[in-house]
């Protein structure tokens, strides 16, 4: 009898994974503004969460509300960085992404962004974060370059910029920030990344040694219910995230497109149990008993890395239990104490 009350609950509460995520990151929606990175932030928008989560949601068909408006206060954010001589290219290519994304286009703007990206070019090769500073570093060439590609420009002596690239590998297969610079996981991502787009992944300086180096963040070890199968972000690191997981699983999947150097059931597995039901967003791991709270950023980081294993359908499957609440909880409890009365009943009917 309690298995057909449990099974009584209605099935219209259960929801699919790819329900739950969407509607995270639609409650992170600052409408007309863009959205924020969590549902418990305060409500300021994240030029990066807003691109992110504008990419999910247009991969469902589904819209931002007031569309126009998002557009116009995106493309005043940009103004407004001109205007103030504060360019920040973090900033700068988020809110380019989101109004490509948005498909808004403003062929002045772009102009005026072309120009700027221009200045930072650096005689020997890379870019540096603005036109008045001298220094190269692989992410501020990284974000010049998909501006470039975002507002669809040329990029001037290639070559050189090559060379700059491949200067900043490493003896143990990785790339650092600059030349002399240790290597680190997000430099080596955007090497394999920039490679892969202007001049094809064999132009790494040592591609096996790269490949090893991306394969050393991986978490081979079962009885570590927190990250088996995930990526560290670095070599000291107590767990790995959904960020290096995507760095590390797009790298290796650029320089090896049949998979066969990813351990994609253990890691799609962990990626999947990263995402939260309390909220529906993914969080990332937290230390014993802390609060886990999901992100839009997070949240991107393990749909990317499901798409790059091919496997979006699974955010398809259902699961209600996720919806188990007190009311449920409530129901489950009177059912057994009706049990438990109907049994005592009985029974003592039988003695009489």
């Amino acid at each position: 009898m309690l298995l057909i009350t449990i099974n009584a609950i209605p099935s219209a509460l259960g929801k699919n994974r790819r329900a739950y995520l969407t509607s995270f990151i639609l409650n992170n929606e600052i409408i007309g503004n863009g959205f924020s990175n969590a549902i418990y932030s305060d409500d300021t928008v994240s030029f990066e969460a807003t691109a992110y989560a504008l990419e999910i949601l247009d991969d469902y068909g589904i819209n931002p509300h007031e569309i126009e408006a998002l557009q116009n206060n995106l493309e005043n954010n940009v103004d407004e960085m001109f205007n103030n001589d504060e360019v920040v290219l973090y900033d700068l290519f988020f809110l380019m992404k989101s109004l490509n994304i948005l498909q808004h286009e403003d062929i002045d703007l772009e102009n005026r962004i072309y120009k700027y990206l221009n200045d930072t070019e650096q005689i020997g090769g890379g870019f540096s974060f603005k036109n008045s500073t001298s220094s190269a570093n692989l992410a501020s060439t990284y974000y010049v370059i998909q501006l470039y590609l975002l507002i669809d420009e040329p990029i001037n002596n290639l070559t050189a910029h090559k060379n700059w690239i491949l200067s900043c590998n490493n003896s143990d297969g990785g790339y650092g920030g600059s030349q002399g610079l240790s290597s680190t996981l997000t430099d080596t991502f955007f090497v394999v990344s920039l490679l892969d787009e202007l001049w094809g992944i064999d132009a790494l300086v040592d591609m096996n040694k790269t490949l090893h180096y991306l394969k050393s963040f991986y978490v081979d070890d079962s009885a570590d219910l927190n990250s088996f199968g995930g990526y560290l972000p670095d070599e000291i690191a107590q767990y790995a995230l959904l960020s290096s997981t995507f760095f590390c699983v797009k790298s290796i999947s650029l320089i090896d497109p049949d998979l066969s150097e990813l351990n994609s059931a253990s890691t799609m597995v962990w990626v999947l149990a990263r995402q939260y039901f309390e909220d529906g967003g993914f969080a990332e791991n937290s230390e014993g008993y802390e609060q886990k709270t999901s992100s839009v950023i997070s949240s991107y980081y393990g749909f990317e890395t499901l798409r790059v294993f091919n496997a979006l359908s699974s955010l398809a499957g259902e699961i209600w239990m996720v919806e188990f609440n007190f009311w449920i909880l409530g129901i489950v409890l009177m059912s057994i104490g009706i049990i438990i009365a109907l049994i005592v009943f009985l029974w003592r009917k039988r003695r009489i």
